[in-house]
């Protein structure tokens, strides 16, 4: 993988009260033998959350009395102050190099508590990602004399953040050999027409017992629950974009009738497919069920 070193600073001139992401500084630096250690309990003049991605060789995170290792595709994700600490280890055959992104703003710290709790601030994640890409691509746009449109750097941090989250917590999305992700390929191909679980089941040549359980350890639900989100989803974008009964919609979208419709989508949104009508639209007349 090809990358240039070099920092950079953003320059923001135009910002909102509280804003809710910043991006400060970053870049990608290189450590070989020399003193590299930093404690982040104590850098008073150093604040916001920090993510430090592996590209090649090895530094060293200390947290909650544990040493990760950082190698290649490894990183961690810091809010500072916090009492950690992370350096170059004394014995290392090659330089460590790294990319890093300085940031703040009240919005981070969801996406930090869901990470931090899902991984312990460490992260694994291969550099073809796209967020590592997108961050490799900003950088490379940075220290090549570009700059930042007013707010702009909110807007890379939150697909940044989304996307790192979403590879952390659903790698299966991104692993379309498995045979969870072959039946989520085709539920979201067939929602519409497709039997059930049972089905497909059947057409990836297992039972049903076995996609539930590989289904759930892979992608955190239970494959039903996967089928009525495509389901769903459909149906409220033809609730707000046609005029077609709720019966037809419910048809339409692989539900048996309006009925079970009705009660399938109100556990999901809490409210009737009339409801979500009227409420997004202004529509009072609702159209059977």
């Amino acid at each position: 993988m090809y990358y240039t070193k070099g920092v950079f600073g953003v320059l923001n001139l135009e910002s909102l009260p509280d804003e809710p992401m910043v991006l400060l500084d970053g870049g990608i630096e290189s450590r070989y033998k020399e003193e590299y250690f930093f404690d982040n309990s104590c850098r008073s003049n150093y604040h916001g959350y920090l993510f430090q991605y592996t590209l090649s060789g090895c530094g060293a995170y200390e947290s909650n009395g544990k040493t990760i290792f950082l190698t290649p595709g490894t990183a961690f994700f810091a809010a500072i102050p916090e009492k950690s600490c992370y350096y170059l280890p004394e014995k290392t055959d090659e330089p460590w190099e790294f990319l890093y992104l300085h940031f703040d703003g009240s919005a981070v710290f969801p996406f930090f508590e869901k990470l931090t709790q899902h991984c312990g601030g460490i992260i694994s994640i291969d550099a073809q990602t796209s967020c590592i890409q997108k961050a490799l691509a900003l950088h490379t746009r940075m220290i090549s004399g570009g700059h930042l449109q007013p707010y702009e750097g909110g807007e890379f941090l939150y697909g940044f953040l989304c996307g790192l989250l979403r590879h952390v917590l659903h790698p299966a999305a991104f692993h379309t050999e498995s045979t969870a992700s072959q039946a989520a390929l085709l539920m979201e191909k067939e929602f519409a027409t497709i039997g059930g679980i049972d089905e497909v089941a059947k057409r990836l040549h297992i039972s049903s017992e076995h996609l539930s359980r590989s289904f759930h350890s892979e992608w955190g639900i239970a494959p039903v629950q996967y089928l009525n989100r495509m389901r769903i989803q459909s149906a409220m974008n033809d609730l707000l974009g046609s005029t077609d009964t709720i019966e037809v919609i419910a048809v339409k979208n692989g539900f048996a009738n309006g009925n079970y419709f009705a009660k399938v989508f109100r556990r999901y949104t809490k409210m009737t497919p009339g409801e979500y009508r009227c409420k997004k639209t202004g529509q009072i007349r609702t159209l059977s069920v």
